[in-house]
């Protein structure tokens, strides 16, 4: 009985409580009517709420899909080496493979290229917003040393893993195996990198003796750490400027596509898709102005990085005017649409051009203005998913299993086409390329890059940058509060 007693006076509590809750919200919504104003429990926009549970970039920036994307485009990079090995090799079925170049899906893997924009972007962008949140948090103007500690930082993050294996084939890769084609394949290639290997340590090995090719897919890094250092000299100069560094930017990223259509047009050069032509794959594009000054040049890969600074910018204005774009309807259907729109890009540019050789014009044009669009499709996508707007790519790019292969796919840029070289190289049959012969080698050649990428990240990148660490300044310890504030 005494238990009941004391059930029912907490009852009784409770229900009181509730009473006050309910009165003093009534009372609170007849004031606002009589005041003529609206008076609604505002709840933080979901898109807010998803972008406050996203880590790496602040509780305002949701950045988890990164590794997805990242690892993504290492794939297409990974499956469009693969076939453009397989080209170089003796294959069995030439006339299948010419017509098979007129398919829209092969197209578009010829044209995957065009995904190492995306590493321009994500670089510049992770680069102007890291230094973006530090003017939010009302840091000053930073001086010449910040520059230099970030361009250091950078060289030690790269440099390790990316000398490491260029001594490798240098020196021991000519020697690790043999085959039909090991000469022409893997020993020309050790010589050349025996002759132009200090152009790699000075990361200018796609501008100086652009002809001879040493690790063919290292042309990224030197354009990268190039193209690294002018965005930060370019964030460091508009620091002070918040509205204007948009308006600069634009500027610089149209005036860029309108030198590179001067150049394409005045030196007959030819966009992508027709670069990747058989003749000029086997010629591993000896003697090509296209790749040289259009495909592993900073002015060509320019495009990518503006719009990542581009990106950077906008995203810190928005943030700053308190823009939440995960309310607008027009803005989430524009975001969620980009992605398809840039793999529909890459697959039918190439059918703008028309049959036979392009006309001079066209293929200027479709040469200055290709990877700018892909840019900005994707830059909308990432903006969006930055911001909260929900999609299914977003959903998938952002699951966490996606970390650990995104920390390996510098090892896997480095790796994946000296074995798949090596692979080419030593078979003692001619070789087939088809869809499905493809599709189990480009799995088997991700697969074992992936696994040899560990231990190199293991032992050189990780213990680099751990003794970078060391070497370097240490963190001013926070003040302490004094006794008299723990007092009061």
């Amino acid at each position: 009985m005494a238990a009941g007693n004391i059930t029912l006076r907490a009852k009784g509590r409770r229900k009181s409580k509730l009473w006050l809750l309910e009165d003093t919200r009534g009372r609170w919504r007849g004031r606002c009517r009589r005041a003529g104003a609206r008076c609604t429990r505002r709840r933080a926009p979901e898109g807010r709420r998803a972008a406050a549970r996203g880590g790496g970039g602040g509780g305002d920036t949701d950045l988890r899909a990164f590794d997805g994307l990242r690892v993504l485009c290492m794939m297409c990079v990974v499956v469009e080496h693969v076939c453009w090995l397989a080209t170089q090799s003796y294959l069995v079925n030439t006339r299948h493979y010419e017509l098979m170049r007129l398919s829209t899906d092969v197209m578009m893997m010829v044209n995957s290229t065009l995904v190492v924009q995306i590493f321009f972007l994500m670089s510049s962008f992770l680069l102007a917003h890291k230094l973006l949140q530090r003017r939010r948090r009302g840091d000053g103007a930073p001086r010449f040393a910040v520059f230099a500690e970030t361009l250091v930082d950078r060289v030690v993050r790269v440099s390790p893993s990316y000398f490491f294996v260029v001594w490798f084939a240098a020196s021991w890769w000519a020697r690790a195996g043999r085959g039909p084609l090991w000469a022409p394949h893997v020993r020309a290639e050790a010589d050349v990198c025996r002759r132009k290997w200090w152009t790699h340590l000075l990361y200018l090995n796609n501008v100086l003796y652009a002809d001879d090719k040493c690790l063919i897919q290292t042309w990224y890094l030197a354009a990268d750490m190039q193209l690294y250092a002018l965005s930060l000299a370019l964030t460091l100069a508009l620091w002070r400027r918040r509205r204007g560094a948009i308006f600069v930017l634009a500027a610089l990223l149209v005036g860029a596509v309108a030198l590179i259509f001067a150049i394409a047009y005045a030196w007959r050069l030819i966009p992508t898709y027709v670069m990747h032509s058989p003749e000029l794959v086997r010629a591993i594009y000896r003697g090509e102005s296209s790749f040289n000054v259009l495909y592993q040049s900073p002015l060509s890969n320019s495009p990518g990085a503006l719009a990542g600074l581009l990106l950077a910018h906008l995203h810190h204005h928005l943030l700053d005017a308190g823009v939440v774009l995960a309310e607008h309807k027009v803005f989430r259907w524009v975001s969620v649409a980009s992605p398809p729109l840039a793999v529909l890009w890459a697959a039918l540019s190439p059918l703008l051009l028309g049959r036979g050789p392009p006309a001079r014009g066209a293929a200027a044009a479709l040469a200055a203005v290709e990877r700018p669009v892909f840019s900005l499709f994707v830059a909308l996508g990432l903006l969006g998913a930055m911001n909260g707007v929900r999609s299914p790519l977003r959903t998938l790019f952002s699951w966490r299993g996606w970390a650990t292969p995104a920390r390996l796919s510098f090892g896997v840029l480095l790796l994946h086409l000296p074995l798949n070289k090596s692979l080419v190289a030593s078979s003692l049959a001619p070789a087939q390329l088809s869809r499905q012969v493809a599709i189990f080698e480009w799995f088997g050649v991700a697969l074992v890059s992936y696994l040899c990428a560990l231990p190199l990240a293991l032992l050189v990148e990780l213990p680099a940058l751990r003794l970078r660490r060391a070497l370097g300044p240490r963190p001013a310890p926070a003040p302490r509060p004094k006794k008299a504030e723990l007092a009061s």
